[in-house]
Order: C-alpha cells, then structure tokens, then sequence
C-alpha cells in the first residue's frame, strides 16, 4: 500500500511541479498585484472623500467667519471718519487693528487649508492614474496566465488521469490523509524515516511512535507535518 502511493507522489510530483511554475509566474504575480491594489483603492478613496470633506468645510467656516470680520472692520473704519474724540477714535483704530489682524490670520490658515485640498486633488488624480495603469497591468497578465495555463493543460489532464487510476490502488483513509497535507501546501507529503529520525526534517521519533512505525503504522511527524512510513 506504501509502495502504491510513494508512486502516487512520484506522479504527483510531476502536477505540483506544474502548479508552482505557473504559480510563481511574472504573470500571475503582476496580475495578483494589480488585483490586490484595485480592492484596496475603495478604501484609499473613501478615506480622501472624508479628508476632501473636513478640508472643505474648514475653508467653508473660514470664508465665512473671514468676511463676517472684514465687514465688522468696514463699520469701525467707518466710524472712525466721523469720530472726533481722541478717546473714541484711539479705541476705533484698535479695534480696526485688531480685525485685520484676524483677517490675516485667517486668510493665512485658509490658504493652507486650500492648499492641502489641492494635495487632497493631486491625490486623487495619481490614484485615478494608478487606476488605469493597474487596470491595464491586470487584464494583460490574466490573459497571458490563461495562456500559460492552456499550454500546460494537456500534460496537467495527463497527470491528473494517471493519478486517478494509481489512487484506486491506495487506502481510501490514507489517500484522505495524504490529499489534506496536499491541500495544506505540503509536498513532498510521505517519507520513509531514517533510523530513528524524521526523513524530512530530521526530528528524533520517540520510542512510541518507532514501535507503531514498526508495526506498519502510518505516522504525522509533530515537527514537519510528513507522513511517515518504515520499510518493513
């Protein structure tokens, strides 16, 4: 039964060395990528749609607060055209001062609020930039993957036929076994242990599980995950 799936793996082999070839390829790495920022741009957007938003009520609250100021300055600049007491056009003056002042200060911070609205546009039209170019990236990379893959089909349904009749030939627990370690991206999956070590990754096996290797047992090493087997 061991000899029956060490061919299946032998097989098996060949198909895993199929899917890491097509896994690690250019084109399905840039097609991943592409794919991975388009899902993430949602996020990056809504965010600046929040920034845009607080930006823009800021400079809004600031537009507004800055001409109630300059009209209050009109009506003391006015009143001090007809003053003509000194006390009275000493306090208009000063407080004519004093609005300015505000008005300035106020202009000054709404200039670096408009400009960090515009770094909030500038963002904006990179993202939509990236969008495109990323967009672009993904589409061409699909279709040279899909390219890739049916180049390789032929000899994956080859592979994929022959391991179907080899597995007929192994326990149905242990090819259930066999096939979660695969699915866990483990590979090679069964080995043969040596002396008293792991095969694989060189662990000592306790004594227990030596005597269950013994009696035909087969064992998941605790460190590496492997299936293990001792020839009889």
């Amino acid at each position: 039964m061991i000899e029956q799936l060490l061919k299946y793996q032998e097989v098996d082999a060949g198909l895993r060395k199929i899917e890491t070839e097509l896994a690690g390829s250019e084109a399905r790495k840039k097609a991943v990528s592409a794919k991975k920022y388009l899902e993430s741009v949602d996020e990056t957007v809504s965010k600046l749609d929040v920034k845009a938003a607080e930006l823009a009520h800021i400079y809004e609250k600031m537009q507004n607060e800055s001409k109630i100021i300059s009209e209050q300055r009109e009506e003391f600049v006015g009143a001090l055209e007809t003053a003509t007491d000194e006390n009275a056009l000493n306090y208009l003056a000063k407080k004519a001062d004093e609005l300015y002042n505000k008005v300035k200060n106020l202009s000054q911070e709404a200039s670096r609020v408009a400009d960090a609205m515009q770094a909030v546009y500038k963002e904006y039209a990179g993202i939509r930039a990236n969008i495109k170019a990323a967009q672009a990236q993904y589409t061409e990379n699909v279709n040279v993957y899909g390219e890739l893959k049916a180049a390789r089909q032929d000899e994956r349904s080859r592979i994929e036929r022959e391991l179907k009749e080899l597995e007929k030939n192994v326990d149905a627990k242990l090819m259930e076994r066999y096939k979660a370690k695969r699915a866990a991206k483990i590979f090679p999956i069964i080995y043969e242990v040596n002396g008293n070590v792991c095969g694989a990754c060189n662990m000592e096996l306790p004594k227990s599980v030596l005597s269950g290797l013994k009696n035909g047992d087969v064992i998941e090493c605790d460190q590496c995950g492997r299936l293990l087997f001792m020839k009889k």
